[in-house]
């Protein structure tokens, strides 16, 4: 389905690139503070953090998946991935203002965990291990998403399609970090929506109105029509609740996003930011839909079900529109790999080089590893891309490594007994066991074991959590303290930021 011819795609990724540079160069400059580059000054505002929030949300799933879930699974299969989508944002709503009321000029989660466990390692590497590996998964499968797209509608090749995407994101987002992911999410994140309301409406008009979406409710094969459809519910259902609700646990973009707006705007950023994403799975669905139901009629050919989307806007519309499906995936995959690396440069500066290699690192020197970090990890999440995982796989398998993490992160934020120890197992057995049957299960695409995993995923977290925690002999975790040396650590920011070379408004908030 080559509509774009490869000149005509690579001018494409070559201007947007540009454009976005341009416009970080311009807006932000070059970050030099660690402050500005991790955590954007800790002075986001409602708006812009809530449509960062959404927009970094729009993984490839959001922009392909939804598609091919409804054409593929129907109205249930689009269910099931929309709804746990948006509640994953009520559910971490309260953990993200717990994190930031205990250390609110704190960075990252791992780096709480070190703190919670004072300084036991082996519980902050485990803990690292699964945002480290969170990350890696989103760079794998955005990049590859995007390297499909291009190579789809154009005939561009793959493996370079797949390096541009992962570069383009990687050089605005060295400039200024945080602050150059948040700036463009917002535009992306604009542009995205835009064009989603232009061009899939058009669809639903040019392939004869709502009696074709209606036609193709039950997905390509017209069997899957009934919202509760149990088949659909235990085999996409379960892992997809389980493994998105646990996604932004496992996250360090979204915790790095609830230490950046400002603390009293926490809860309004991501209940509105849930909303907002929601409206991107629930309207690119309907391209699915039409596609299902063209299929179905012998009007069009879909070889291959993970690029549905475009392929009904290529057959229903002028070459302009499939310009505008490009950008618009441009738009999710790029700020998605932006606010990935943006996480990275959080957990390899504070987490690995101020914790074990420089523990009276500069700001300088932070931000230089920082940068360091996200070029490493763009080079071995890439490298991963170019052999090519199916898209599906990769986000279930992701779903089952965050899942590691979901209770883990719950008790050692709430509850004062949880050992070292049980933190520790808890995440270590859940990746034994849960993830590599994950992957094993995705690969051989047996519905029984992919369940299987999902649940196991987080069941054995639970359970060790509990035991370890009610077994716990030892000394309980004093959350007072740790709010008192919170204290201590703003006064601390208030006097090097009263040295500094720069001035940032509203910078300091009041203690959380």
């Amino acid at each position: 389905m080559n509509v774009l011819s490869q000149f005509e795609a690579t001018c494409l990724i070559v201007v947007y690139g540009i454009t976005l540079f341009a416009l970080v160069w311009l807006l932000t400059r070059t970050e030099r503070h660690a402050e500005g580059f991790l955590a954007a000054n800790r002075n986001v505002g409602v708006i812009r953090g809530a449509l960062s929030v959404a927009v970094s949300w729009v993984w490839a799933p959001a922009i392909f998946v939804c598609s091919m879930q409804a054409f593929t699974n129907g109205l249930p299969g689009i269910f099931w991935f929309t709804a746990p989508n948006i509640i994953c944002f009520f559910i971490f709503t309260p953990l993200g203002i717990r994190l930031r009321k205990l250390v609110p000029f704190g960075y990252t989660l791992p780096e709480f965990i070190n703190r919670r466990f004072n300084g036991n390692r082996a519980a902050h590497l485990a803990f690292l291990l699964v945002f480290f590996g969170y990350q890696l998964g989103a760079i794998i499968i955005n990049t590859l998403a995007g390297g499909c797209l291009l190579n789809t509608i154009s005939g561009i090749d793959v493996h370079v399609a797949i390096v541009a995407m992962a570069a383009i994101a990687l050089c605005y987002t060295l400039l200024s970090g945080l602050r150059a992911s948040i700036l463009t999410d917002a535009m992306q994140m604009v542009m995205l929506l835009g064009i989603a309301f232009v061009l899939v409406p058009w669809c639903v008009i040019k392939s004869g109105g709502l009696p074709t979406i209606a036609a193709g409710l039950g997905g390509v094969d017209g069997t899957h029509r009934s919202l509760f459809d149990p088949w659909i519910a235990f085999t996409m259902g379960i892992p997809m609740t389980l493994g998105l609700i646990a996604g932004p646990i496992g996250d360090q973009v979204f915790f790095q996003r609830a230490m950046a707006v400002k603390k009293e705007n926490i809860a309004k950023t991501f209940i509105f930011g849930g909303l907002l994403f929601g409206i991107v799975p629930i309207t690119l669905s309907l391209l699915g839909f039409i596609g299902a139901a063209e299929v179905s009629r012998g009007a069009l050919s879909v070889p291959d079900p993970q690029v549905v989307g475009p392929i009904v806007v290529a057959a229903l519309l002028p070459k302009a529109a499939i310009y505008a499906f490009t950008l618009m995936a441009f738009a999710g995959l790029c700020s998605t790999l932006d606010s990935s690396l943006c996480a990275i440069s959080s957990l390899g500066s504070i987490d690995i080089y101020r914790r074990y290699l420089n523990r009276q690192s500069s700001d300088q020197d932070t931000v230089k590893a920082a940068r360091t970090c996200m070029i490493g990890m763009t080079v071995l999440g890439t490298s991963v891309a170019l052999c090519q995982p199916k898209l599906l796989w990769c986000f279930l398998a992701y779903g089952a490594l965050a899942s590691s993490a979901l209770f883990p992160t719950v008790f050692s934020l709430y509850w004062k007994k949880l050992p070292a120890s049980g933190a520790f197992w808890a995440v270590v057995l859940s990746l034994a066991i849960g993830t590599p049957l994950s992957i094993y299960a995705n690969v051989v695409e047996n519905p029984y074991l992919i369940v299987a995993a999902a649940v196991l995923s987080v069941l054995i977290g639970l359970i060790v959590c509990l035991v370890s925690g009610f077994t716990n002999k030892g000394p309980e975790f004093d959350y007072e303290a740790l709010l008192h040396e919170s204290d201590t650590r703003k006064s601390d920011v208030a006097n090097e930021l009263d040295q500094a070379d720069f001035i940032v408004p509203s910078t300091v908030p009041g203690n959380a």
